[in-house]
């Protein structure tokens, strides 16, 4: 009979922040790292736009460290129009997760895949800014 291990006391524990100094970027499943003092990021050199499943599929299986590609809902292209043309920089896939709690724990007021789905894959070039991620 296994051994029950008792409670942790995670009320007593800090509070720890999630986020980092640095950003992972991907291009044909090889990473690197940006640090987010690289900054850069301005909203008028992007838009975004939901985009077909073809065209998220093949950017994902090309770039994400995984080579594949989850059942998606809603997917979004990041596109760099500063050069004067439109270049795919990244993609955000979201779909139904494996089980619905990972929705109804987080968001319990929403229901579950109709207004909640979760972000399968979020995958950006390198070339990016280092804080593309985390702006608004």
């Amino acid at each position: 009979m296994p051994a029950v291990q008792p409670a942790l006391p995670f009320d007593d524990l800090p509070e720890v922040p999630t986020s980092s100094l640095w950003c992972q970027r991907w291009r044909e499943r090889t990473h690197s790292w940006r640090h987010v003092s690289e900054g850069g990021f301005d909203a008028r050199h992007y838009e975004v736009e939901q985009i077909s499943e073809k065209d998220a599929e093949a950017f994902v299986r090309t770039h994400h460290y995984s080579a594949s590609y989850p059942a998606a809902v809603r997917r979004f292209g990041l596109y760099d129009v500063s050069a004067g043309e439109r270049r795919l920089s990244g993609v955000a896939v979201f779909g139904v997760p494996v089980n619905q709690a990972v929705l109804t724990r987080a968001l319990p007021e929403l229901a579950p895949v109709t207004e909640a789905l979760e972000c399968s894959r979020f995958v950006l070039l390198d070339e990016c800014p280092g804080n593309s991620d985390s702006e608004r």
